[in-house]
């Protein structure tokens, strides 16, 4: 059932883009990458951020994003599933879409992270996506909330995702938006097309895991880079071919959550209570091969996924309860690290002279940048529950989303 109110005046103006700063319209910004633009770092760091407004809105890890004026967010409430497009101005909700969500698939000791959603949704050309935690995918006209088209995976497959949900968010390709589908016994990696949803190609191999993909230039051949159940993968957008694969073995919970960093050639990938570990992927006649360049345990990777800066990679090492480090990327050696306690989830940002830290505890520590070394700066309470999605950044707002609320706060500049 979809519901959809409009608020005529603000929607003439609400995706014209933000005058602001850059949109924050899919998981970890712009670029897939928690590199932040538009970003005016100040002078010196205020006492206190401004907050703006706070709502409650749901249940839901999974990561609100911001186009122009708008805000959009994935929440549950009971047994539904409830997509918002809210005003970015005051918070208020412009047009929501209820779906029943049942689900009961969430194990041992992942239990606790309940029936939420997890997949950020997906602004693109006035539309919007969104993937449900039973892989329901939805796209909507973004600006009234019409369903445009609906597919739920539920059809194709008995086991329509991963033991703890689908977690996937999805990438738009020029016509196409991709998906990941399945259970680790039977799955395929999707093109659609974005504007009907008909399949464009598929790689029907392994289900996905709880990674998102990546599309970057590798060896001068442009490709899809991504973790399924066992393997990290790499497929021709074009037709879905497999170009390579690495085997790797997973603990029993399936816990591949990292988006990788690639810069050139060198793949980083991360696993819970696996090695981190580099790829050189080389193509040598028809052959692609994917090479590892070093591996350690030194650091190991949760639910945090890294980001680089020129050889410098920044990670939550999962040791010491929460561990921000930094570690080169070309040899993997531990460059730098914080002495811990920051929890098991902690999403990280690179704002240019600075790193912005946001941990579960619903904290954001500023760390300032020196060589390979991080300073703590300051430290803003952001939430006051559990943080477990990232938030949107756009110029100086910042969209938290905690247990029950959505809070935008901004970050003065003097």
């Amino acid at each position: 059932m979809q519901k959809a109110t409009l608020y005529a005046v603000v929607a003439v103006f609400c995706l014209a883009g933000s005058a602001f700063g850059q949109d924050w319209a899919q998981w970890r910004g712009p670029q897939r990458d928690g590199h932040v633009t538009g970003f005016k770092v100040p002078t010196q760091w205020s006492a206190q951020l401004s907050k703006k407004w706070s709502v409650s809105v749901g249940e839901g890890h999974a990561s609100p994003i911001i186009a122009g004026n708008r805000a959009y967010v994935l929440v549950r409430r009971g047994e539904k599933e409830y997509t918002l497009c809210l005003n970015l101005t005051d918070g208020k909700t412009l047009w929501e879409d209820v779906v029943n969500a049942p689900f009961d698939s969430v194990i041992f000791p992942a239990r606790r992270l309940g029936k939420s959603p997890r997949s950020t949704p997906l602004f693109h050309a006035g539309k919007l996506y969104t993937i449900g935690v039973g892989g329901v995918m939805t796209c909507y006209n973004a600006s009234s909330g019409k369903i445009l088209w609906r597919k739920d995976f539920a059809t194709q497959y008995k086991i329509p995702f991963p033991v703890c949900g689908a977690s996937l968010s999805p990438l738009v390709d020029g016509k196409k938006i991709y998906v990941h589908v399945g259970h680790e016994n039977e799955g395929a990696f999707l093109a659609l097309d974005k504007d009907t949803g008909k399949e464009i190609w598929a790689w029907r191999g392994e289900g996905p895991g709880y990674t998102s993909p990546l599309l970057a230039t590798i060896a001068g051949t442009r490709q899809l880079v991504t973790a399924s159940h066992n393997m990290w993968i790499g497929l021709n957008p074009v037709n879905g071919q497999l170009l390579w694969s690495l085997p790797v073995r997973q603990n029993m919970f399936n816990h591949n959550s990292i988006t990788p960093v690639i810069v050139g050639d060198t793949v980083l990938c991360g696993q819970n209570q696996r090695p981190t570990f580099a790829l050189k992927v080389k193509k040598s006649g028809a052959k692609w091969e994917p090479v590892k360049l070093w591996e350690t345990r030194d650091i190991t990777m949760s639910t945090s996924s890294p980001i680089h800066d020129g050889n410098v990679v920044y990670a939550v090492n999962e040791k010491r309860r929460g561990q921000i480090a930094a570690m080169a990327l070309d040899s993997g050696k531990v460059l730098w690290e914080c002495s811990g306690n920051k929890g098991e989830n902690v999403s990280l940002y690179d704002i240019g002279s600075h790193l912005l830290a946001f941990t579960i505890n619903g904290d954001l520590f500023v760390y300032k940048k020196s060589g390979s070394n991080l300073t703590e700066v300051t430290k803003y309470a952001v939430a006051d529950s559990a943080t477990w999605a990232s938030p949107a950044i756009s110029g100086n707002r910042i969209l938290v989303k905690g247990a029950e609320t959505l809070t935008l706060w901004e970050v003065p500049t003097r």
